[in-house]
């Protein structure tokens, strides 16, 4: 077995580099054939991915933030080439369904040695850029305030969290918290009218560690939503501080509808994130697709 890490060098302020020593340092030991090789621009780690799988015989590993495993994802889809996380963004958001995030240490190892799982993919119809998402879609308030948290995290460095609660408070002044949509749940249509937000999830976090469907799975051939209806400040600003715990369960105006196909309509432009992409659509369709990709589990300590 070969072994490839891809580093995005520009991710979370140039952390994907620190990993080059620690990859050396455990193959100086090791008679197994590895390589390091750099992304250089936009979706270049999707071609350096489909490129290995093509080989086969890799397992490739990104060192990057959660557009970077989602593009090694749709990379490898298809194939049976498994990838594995080291996180450098600024969430890191889908490795946290794979670990306890706290403890990071020794993950390069870890990693390395870890076992491969087979992890569901959302297929999106109608998409150029992404064929795949393995962690969360979403749009409404939190599409909103992911694109404002770019501005923070560009000019100010604010990265996680904090740049994503700045954009929701941003939106939230821009009076950018309601949005007519159409949803559609295997054939049936289940809503339509205005809504603050709608998030379809296969992995648990997002923004940093916010957590729409906090009972969601990676592994059960489903897609879980989480949908917040349109409602007053007061609703949202007693609502926030549980919806970034996962702990929004049983509230009034919050339902988790679920299926293996769903549609999202709307007659407006809206934005949509798309593991921290945003992009503007007035549909999107999408169904799930079981254990479509091979993911690396990190071994525990």
């Amino acid at each position: 077995m070969k072994h490839l890490f891809i580093i995005n060098p520009m991710s979370g302020n140039k952390k994907a580099t620190a990993y080059v020593p620690e990859i050396e340092k455990y193959f100086k030991s090791s008679e197994q054939e590895y390589s390091i090789v750099y992304t250089k621009y936009a979706m270049h780690a999707k071609e350096i991915c489909e490129e290995y799988a093509k080989k086969g015989g890799y397992r490739i590993y990104i060192a990057g933030g959660d557009g970077s495993v989602n593009e090694a994802a749709n990379g490898v889809a298809g194939y049976d080439c498994p990838i594995g996380i080291l996180p450098a963004g600024s969430g890191n958001d889908f490795i946290k369904c794979l670990m306890d995030y706290s403890n990071k240490t020794d993950i390069v190892r870890r990693t390395i040695e870890g076992e491969i799982i087979k992890v569901d993919a959302i297929k999106l119809f109608d998409e150029e850029k992404f064929n795949y998402c393995i962690n969360i879609l979403s749009l409404g308030v939190d599409a909103e305030a992911a694109y404002n948290s770019t501005y923070y995290t560009r000019k100010y460095g604010i990265t996680g969290v904090p740049a994503y609660l700045l954009g929701f408070f941003k939106a939230l002044n821009q009076k950018k918290t309601k949005f007519k949509v159409k949803i559609t749940i295997d054939g049936q249509v289940i809503h339509n009218g205005y809504v603050m937000l709608a998030a379809c999830t296969n992995g648990k976090y997002y923004g940093g560690g916010f957590m729409p469907v906090p009972h969601t799975s990676f592994s059960d051939g489903i897609i879980d939503m989480c949908i917040v209806e349109d409602k007053n400040l007061a609703f949202v600003f007693s609502v926030l501080p549980k919806y970034m715990k996962g702990k929004h369960a049983g509230i009034d105006g919050i339902t988790f509808p679920k299926g293996k196909s769903i549609s999202l309509e709307s007659e407006d432009m809206l934005k949509v994130n798309i593991e921290g992409e945003i992009v503007e659509r007035k549909s999107v369709r999408m169904e799930i697709v079981p254990g479509l990709i091979n993911v690396i589990k990190p071994r525990d300590l």
